[in-house]
């Protein structure tokens, strides 16, 4: 009796051990990518797991009798900001191909097969940004709901999902696996279909990972702007911003509006789709904007463009549908919500109107539908004040057109314009732009630190010339990242402090053509098994002191985490 007890104890041991969860997701997305591209979540791991197989969903543009398969990445803490970067990631695993039928088909229990170089794709405790990429196929997915596109993963109230083992956040879509933009545009929030299925225990995979975390400092950007990749996830319906200008600093402040939408008086327009057209100011009236190295002036007339934006001096770009950030700043001065309308079709129309009371010259697009979507009505106007001061005013903004029909809104001052990345105008108010255009200083590394390799550690955008200091340490500086300990105590307020100096080493970096010296320090990963899983932290210092009071200013900080692939 006593041994069929034990015999009894074992076969249960045996089958708790074996034991499979599933972490369902959602089913029914009526969305979907290209054949090749990519979704993307977060994977929090609460305790070690080994992944077995993977449900995914086919999207519409996938061909029937096709031998469907995905291949599974993985890369740093979160997939959020890093999708652009192909270098970041590393392939685990793969399904076997198999047939599905056209369009949109769930596929299930597909077994995952890992790389060569591990047993298992056995995950421990922390959090992972997860791609999975399409092959023969294109995913399906559904939209994020009750929120933007620049959100956090996880924070759209259908884009969690958990276990006692496991949370996935979601998500992002790309046409284009892993690439940079504009080929790589993301479209978030996009949710995965499927579910992952796994078992606990096993013995974790050690790949190699890089990750920025922290921020350099100082950036400064003349320019803002908000990039919708989907129309789906325009957020600006029913509201407005007032960009208070700044004569001083020659700035704009931006703030929550208060004016709706007013009904125009004048004609309309009768613009055609993708024109330009060129409007006299009335009254002789200018408009005063910020303009590179001082104030700018439309003194005479600008452009409206049937798309909905104001080129304030000449032509940028000539009457194009799509916006693209390149073509936003690459030109001459710009403002407005660029969407890809057609006022030709009714009930569209677009009016110019100058209120001599206030002396405000103001253009409307009113009821626009999106191009070539009949029923798809946009409404925006804008206010442009004798003293500076713009106020951008939405009525009801279509939602149609989905990820064929981008929204861009911002101001830029032209060339030259550096990139300050989109921000969420809805969320980030009130901010103010700057007078001069200057990224923060960066420090990125080439490649993952794979035992046996070098690391590349390039710093740029530094200011001047000078010299500077790239640290290796192995501990963290608290407060931990993304924070760190802010460096106003030695008069360099805004630039943070990362990595521990006195677990460290400097290395000299200078841009001066010194013999010996560059703006990159190699890294050798020693070719040594014992320091798998463990973890290098790097920043770089550079010194000029036109910056601020205490003459440095810090980049991003570098987390290695060192892998035997």
């Amino acid at each position: 009796m006593r041994y069929l007890s034990l015999s009894l104890m074992l076969a249960v041991a045996s089958s708790a051990v074996a034991q499979t969860f599933t972490l369902p997701t959602l089913a029914g997305g009526a969305n979907g990518g290209n054949v090749g591209g990519g979704v993307y979540f977060d994977l929090q791991v609460n305790t070690t797991i080994t992944l077995t197989s993977i449900d995914f969903r086919t999207g519409g543009a996938t061909l029937a009798g096709t031998n469907a398969f995905v291949d599974l990445w993985l890369g740093p803490s979160t997939y959020l900001n890093n999708i652009y970067t192909a270098g970041l990631w590393t392939k685990v695993g793969s399904t076997a191909p198999t047939t599905v039928i056209a369009g949109q088909q769930l596929v299930t229990n597909q077994t995952i097969i890992p790389v060569p170089q591990i047993a298992a794709v056995t995950l421990a405790p922390g959090t992972y940004g997860f791609a999975l990429k399409s092959n023969n196929h294109s995913h399906g997915y559904t939209n994020g709901l009750t929120c933007t596109s620049s959100t956090v993963p996880g924070s759209c109230s259908n884009s969690s999902f958990s276990t006692a083992h496991l949370t996935l956040r979601g998500g992002a879509a790309q046409n284009a696996f892993l690439q940079a933009l504009p080929a790589g545009t993301a479209f978030s929030p996009r949710i995965f279909n499927g579910a992952l299925t796994y078992t606990l225990g096993g013995t974790p995979i050690t790949f190699a990972q890089r990750e920025s975390y922290g921020k350099g400092c100082y950036s400064r950007y003349r320019s803002f702007y908000e990039f919708w990749p989907s129309s789906v996830s325009v957020d600006l319906s029913n509201t407005s911003m007032l960009l208070t200008y700044n004569a001083g600093n020659n700035t704009y402040s931006a703030t929550a509006g208060t004016t709706p939408v007013l009904a125009p008086v004048s004609a309309n327009l009768a613009m055609l789709d993708d024109e330009n057209r060129v409007i006299p100011l009335a009254n002789g009236q200018p408009i005063i904007y910020p303009g590179v190295g001082g104030p700018g002036l439309a003194l005479t007339q600008v452009e409206m463009c049937s798309n909905g934006y104001i080129n304030l001096n000449g032509t940028n770009p000539v009457g194009t549908g799509n916006p693209t950030v390149a073509a936003f700043l690459g030109g001459t001065p710009i403002i407005g919500n660029w969407h890809d309308m057609d006022p030709s079709v009714a009930p569209g129309s677009t009016h110019y109107d100058f209120d001599v009371a206030s002396s405000t010259h103001v253009f409307t697009w009113l009821n626009c539908n999106d191009a070539t979507i009949a029923a798809s009505p946009n409404t925006f106007q804008m206010a442009f004040y004798a003293n500076g001061n713009v106020e951008l005013r939405w009525g009801v903004m279509s939602q149609a057109g989905g990820g064929g029909w981008p929204t861009l809104v911002g101001f830029s001052p032209g060339l030259p314009s550096l990139d300050p990345t989109s921000r969420d105008i809805s969320l980030s108010l009130p901010f103010s732009t700057d007078s001069t255009d200057q990224n923060a200083l960066a420090l990125a590394g080439d490649v993952n630190p794979v035992i046996g390799s070098t690391v590349n550690l390039t710093t740029s955008n530094q200011t001047g010339l000078n010299l500077g200091l790239t640290f290796v340490c192995l501990a963290d500086l608290a407060p931990f990242s993304p924070v760190g300990l802010d460096l106003a105590v030695i008069q360099a307020p805004g630039c943070v402090a990362n990595v521990d100096i006195n677990q460290g080493v400097g290395n000299v970096i200078s841009n001066l053509g010194l013999p010996g010296l560059s703006m990159t320090v190699g890294f050798p990963i020693p070719n040594q098994v014992s320091i798998v899983g463990g973890s290098f932290f790097c920043q770089s210092v550079w010194l000029d002191t036109t910056q601020n009071a205490g003459g440095l200013i810090t980049s991003n900080a570098l987390r290695l985490r060192v892998g035997s692939f």
